[in-house]
This record gives structure tokens, sequence and C-alpha cells, in this order.
């Protein structure tokens, strides 16, 4: 690998690192498209921002360990897990041009979420943090963003925003739950072979630092930027991938 491409992969990793403490997203909804434009392989960019969300989300999730939600982390963790192993697997199956459609449609989802309680405030009324919620919703989100290789973190926050959970609160605990989503999806794609190793480890160790950086400034931004950041991005690298499988 040249250094160009080194150097490119390692923008990645302080970019999507930056994006993923900020707005408690695993960073694949930035990752992906971007390793998409340096021409790698779909899947392998699914499996190169597994290897990388691990090592983002445990730095995110320690500098904002305060706002973890525990008693919602842990049934929305097995819920996501259950989520992203069945996700992992059709992901080898589905075409790309499906995945890509699934994750602009994901893309959609994240903004009505966020932003529910304006939305549709009955529907947000109904919606409560209760068992069954927690373990339904992260399981739907992991299936849907897993799909196209995320660990569900795209959709987490909305999904938690949508429950009650403050912003600041589902951020972190988004981080905490992706950890492990990602680490049971990782597995499956290192079993078929499609990591690319060196590319993954420039973005995982960039990661580290973007992601220290992004949730530093995250406690200290207010909600509803964060909401509007997050819907901004997200939608804008949603397009590039619709673009670049259909036209």
């Amino acid at each position: 690998m040249e250094l160009i491409q080194i150097l490119i992969y390692a923008g990645i990793g302080i970019v999507t690192g930056f994006f993923s403490g900020l707005f408690g997203i695993g960073g694949g909804s930035v990752r992906i498209p971007l390793l998409a434009l340096t021409g790698m392989p779909l899947i392998n960019s699914f499996a190169t921002n597994m290897f990388a969300i691990p090592f983002s989300s445990v730095t995110g999730a320690y500098v904002q360990r305060k706002n973890i939600k525990w008693d919602v982390a842990k049934l929305f963790t097995i819920g996501g897990v259950s989520g992203i192993v069945v996700a992992t697997y059709l992901v080898g199956i589905v075409s790309n041009k499906i995945l890509a459609t699934t994750f602009f449609f994901a893309a959609i989802l994240t903004i009505f979420g966020l932003y529910l309680n304006k939305i549709d405030h009955k529907i947000y009324d109904k919606i409560k943090p209760n068992p069954l919620n927690l373990f339904s919703g992260a399981f739907l989100g992991n299936l849907i963003i897993g799909l196209r290789g995320g660990s569900g973190g795209t959709l987490f926050p909305p999904i938690l925003r949508a429950m009650h959970v403050e912003m600041h609160h589902a951020i972190a605990t988004s981080l905490f739950s992706g950890i492990f989503s990602s680490l049971f999806a990782l597995s499956i794609y290192l079993f078929r072979g499609d990591l690319i190793f060196l590319p993954a480890i420039v973005i995982a160790i960039t990661g580290i630092f973007g992601s220290y950086i992004g949730s530093k400034l995250s406690i200290h931004t207010k909600s509803k930027w964060l909401r509007l950041g997050l819907s901004i991005i997200v939608f804008i690298l949603a397009c590039t991938v619709i673009y670049r499988e259909f036209f």
C-alpha cells in the first residue's frame, strides 16, 4: 500500500472517529461511503468498518461514561447483538443495490427518529423505554443497518431519542451498545475472509484520536445541534451511496 493510500485511510479514520464520538454512531454511515469512494469493494468496506468500530466506540463510551443509561444499555445491547448476527449472515446474499437502498432508507429513519417528538407528538408520547421496546428497537435497528455493513449505531441514538432518552444519554448509551454489536459482526466477517487488514488497522488506530476529540466536543454541545448535524451528515452520505450504485 502506497503512502498516499495510508494517508487517505488515516484521514478517514480521524474524520469517522470524530463523528462517532460526537454523535454516538458507530461511524459506518460516514466510513462506508468514504471507503467506497476509495474504490474498496462494498463487502470489504463493511468488514473494515466493523473492525474500526470497537476502537472508536470504546474511546467514546469511556469519555462519555457518566451519560450512559445502564438500565437501558443491557437490554438494548442484547437486542442489538441479536439483530447484527442475523443481518451479517444476510450481507453476503443480498445485492449491493439492495444494500445501498437499505442504507438510504435507514438515513430517513434516522432523521424521523431524531425529530419524532416534533413530527408526531402522539406517537412519541406512546413510545416508552420498556424492555420489549428496547430489545425490539435495537434488534430492528441492527437488522436494518447491519444489512449495509453497520453496527446499528446510526439508528441507535434516534431509536433511544424516540423512547424519551435525552440526546446526550442516547449518544453515550449507543456508543456502549455498539461495541458488542460490532465485535459479533466482525467475527463473522473474519470467518468469511472479508477483512483487508492494513487499511482496517490504520483506520482503527487513527479513529481513536478522532473519537476522543469528538466525544469531548459532544459533551459540551447542545442536543439540538447534535440532532441537526447527525441528520445532515447521514442524509448526504446516504445519497452518495445511492448515486454510486445506481448512476
